[in-house]
Parts: C-alpha cells; sequence; structure tokens
C-alpha cells in the first residue's frame, strides 16, 4: 500500500514537475541562437513520430498545427506523469529530495536522448545533437527532477 501511494506521488509529482520543465525548457532555448529555428524537442518527437507512423501504415496522417500542439502536450504530460511515477515507486516518498530527484531527471535525460529516442529514430542522440539542445535538454530535465524530488518527499503536503 506505501509504494502504491509512494507510485501516485510520483506521478502528481511528475505531472506537476512537467510545468516549470516546460517553462525553462522554452527559456532556455529562447536563449539560444542555434536553437531559434529547432521546434521544442517534444515537437520534435512527435513530428517524426508522426512521419514514422505514415511511412509505416503508406497513410498520410493529417494533424494541423493545434492538433499537433495537443498531442506534444498530452504525450509530454503522460511522459512527464509515468515517469514521475516509476521515480515515486522506485525512490518513494522517505527518500526523496530534491537531489535524488535531480539524479533522476538527469537519469531520465540521458536514458531517453542517449538510448531510448535515437534507436526508435525520434531524435539524434545527445552525442550527435548540438551543446545548445544538451543545454536545453539538460536544464529542463534538472529542474523537473528538483521539482519531482520536493514534491513527491514525504515533508511535501498534498491536499
Amino acid at each position: 500500500m506505501a509504494q502504491q501511494h509512494d507510485m501516485l506521488r510520483g506521478a502528481a509529482a511528475g505531472f506537476a514537475a512537467t510545468v516549470p520543465m516546460t517553462v525553462v525548457m522554452e527559456a532556455v532555448r529562447a536563449a539560444l541562437p542555434r536553437e531559434q529555428d529547432r521546434r521544442m524537442p517534444p515537437r520534435e518527437v512527435v513530428d517524426r513520430t508522426v512521419e514514422k507512423t505514415a511511412d509505416v501504415t503508406g497513410e498520410d496522417v493529417e494533424l494541423d498545427r493545434e492538433d499537433r500542439l495537443a498531442l506534444t502536450t498530452f504525450v509530454h504530460f503522460a511522459f512527464g506523469t509515468t515517469a514521475g511515477a516509476v521515480y515515486g515507486a522506485v525512490v518513494g516518498s522517505r527518500r526523496s529530495s530534491i537531489f535524488t530527484g535531480i539524479a533522476y531527471g538527469l537519469a531520465v535525460w540521458a536514458l531517453a536522448y542517449g538510448v531510448g529516442l535515437p534507436s526508435l529514430g525520434l531524435h539524434p542522440a545527445a552525442t550527435e545533437d548540438t551543446k545548445d539542445r544538451n543545454e536545453v535538454l539538460i536544464a529542463s530535465h534538472a529542474v523537473w527532477g528538483a521539482v519531482l524530488g520536493s514534491l513527491t518527499g514525504k515533508n511535501h503536503e498534498w491536499r
């Protein structure tokens, strides 16, 4: 029962942490000149997924700008929520802190952008991407992790 409670705390915290993560992602991206012509990382992943789906099915997937924004937002928050639930289940509310959250956030970045997304052809590997893009992603995942760790922790009261 306690692990289930920790998992739910982590899921709620992961969802909530995606808001400041997205704000930081946009702010850092806006400050870096080489990032100006690139889409936000979650949008790149969704756009490539849509393209790959069309390639596999042989049918064009018609999504206008608003539909892509809605899908991107949903996927980004769903991933943050799911990763938060895993954090809650593994770390638990007693051991959760800003520091464990940051470490976890950076591990999520490393796994997603170092292995997972590149292996699916949805985003370049961090080692093959630009310094600017890595700065955007590392900063935003550190913020997500800090908020996740703080909100999942035993000292934070969810009301």
